[in-house]
């Protein structure tokens, strides 16, 4: 004979699966935020990581992988030959210099210190403001299990104006990219460009690495 639940519908077995699925519900929901939690402190992490690195430039090779760092100058404004040259350099890590100023020959240097003034003031305590960008971009395909190259530097501007749009950002600011990079920056949109410093982070070999400086012109 079958056995009838207490509504009076189906067997005990099926009874017991309901439950089951309705307990697993709120298992999976801390679990999603479990790991957002763990995320978002990851996140926070890097980020005062590389605030002290602003202050004591010694600490800024510690925070990039094995592909090295991309650094880029472009006057995304104009006047492109009048005010300066746009530069892109690759720089491998043992190259980064320790005194956070990328030369650029006949010009100012990329000066860490300057792109970021209110971390170097004060460093890991500088107040971030979080943010999600409105659209889940990345500057790295994950089509593969190996990371794709930076892209272009007109790809990368782009996708800064992108992240940055429409959204409030403040003194020093934290832009959640995909669920494996962010930006960090204390720049702005101007008329629809972005204007100041950016570093951009991606997860590689467990842990978030500067991976881009842009100053952006």
């Amino acid at each position: 004979m079958r056995l009838l639940s207490a509504t009076g519908g189906g067997s005990r077995e099926d009874l017991m699966h309901q439950i089951l699925r309705k307990a697993s519900i709120p298992l999976i929901m801390i679990g999603c935020w479990s790991f957002n939690a763990y995320a978002d402190d990851t996140i926070q992490h890097a980020a005062k990581e590389f605030a002290s690195a602003i202050q004591n430039p010694k600490e800024l090779q510690d925070l990039i992988g094995d592909d090295g760092l991309i650094v880029i100058r472009n006057f995304v404004t104009g006047g492109w030959g009048t005010r300066g040259r746009d530069i892109r350099y690759s720089l491998q890590k043992r190259d980064v210099p320790l005194d956070g100023s990328f030369p650029v020959k006949g010009e100012i240097p990329v000066q860490l210190s300057l792109l970021f003034a209110e971390s170097a003031k004060k460093g890991p305590d500088a107040e971030f403001l979080t943010v999600q960008a409105k659209s889940n971009l990345c500057f790295f395909s994950k089509r593969s299990k190996k990371c794709s190259q930076f892209p272009t530097t007109n790809d990368a501007i782009n996708s800064v104006a992108e992240a940055i749009s429409d959204i409030k950002l403040g003194t020093v600011s934290i832009v959640h990219l995909s669920s494996h990079e962010f930006l960090y920056t204390e720049g702005e949109a101007i008329d629809g460009l972005p204007v100041g410093g950016f570093a951009v982070f991606s997860m590689r070999q467990g842990r978030y690495r500067l991976v881009a400086l842009l100053d952006l012109r």
